[in-house]
């Protein structure tokens, strides 16, 4: 999924736009659309993500690369497309979400690991190619919510994750709704390539 962000109208909300963002050409559709309709574009996040749970050495390499393709590539496409309409305007905001196991690790998921560790990287070299002209890159490193990829995971694996949360709880989506619009408005216009943690304390 990818949110896309009109400079002036944000009467957008209620809109959605549809695109396989592993497709390159449905990411290009997507841009086109954006711009049809919202006019100037100047934030982008990127939420897409998925997961497996397997121990490493079963993973097939279909399996690791479906996962690099569904958090790393997706990321990839959308904020190489987008970054044509930042840098014309000389503006723009890009974020993109990590996991804190790409910091931590996690047993049962090394490709989800590698692949939002991969996030990280990108991010921080993007930031340095778009400082120029006043872009910023960010990455938000989540810890576990209640909500998402946690669906998948037993109940009693749940209870011995939030064990080891210092506030022993899952995070809620509001949560990370102020660290969002901080880095997308202009107070934050001085932050770029910087990656923030909102995972509880779970990894400090």
């Amino acid at each position: 999924m990818a949110e896309v962000f009109a400079a002036h109208d944000m009467s957008f909300a209620e809109h959605c736009l549809h695109a396989e963002l592993t497709d390159e050409m449905q990411v290009g559709e997507l841009r086109r659309q954006a711009n049809e309709r919202f006019g100037k574009i100047w934030g982008l996040i990127n939420l897409a993500g998925a997961s497996s749970n397997r121990m490493s050495w079963e993973l097939s390499k279909e399996e690791f690369l479906q996962t690099l393709h569904d958090n790393l590539l997706t990321t990839f496409l959308c904020t190489r497309e987008f970054t044509p309409d930042f840098r014309q305007h000389n503006a723009g905001r890009i974020i993109n979400i990590s996991s804190v196991v790409a910091f931590s690790g996690v047993v049962g998921a090394a490709h989800y690991a590698a692949a939002k560790a991969g996030i990280v990287g990108y991010t921080k070299a993007v930031a340095l190619e778009l400082a120029s002209k006043n872009v910023t890159a960010n990455v938000l490193a989540l810890g576990y919510f209640n909500r998402g990829l946690i669906d998948q995971v037993p109940a009693a694996l749940q209870e011995e994750i939030k064990s080891r949360i210092p506030f022993k709880r899952f995070g809620k989506a509001h949560e990370i709704g102020g660290a969002i619009e901080y880095l997308l408005s202009d107070a934050g216009g001085f932050v770029t390539g910087q990656v923030l943690h909102i995972n509880g304390g779970l990894y400090l």
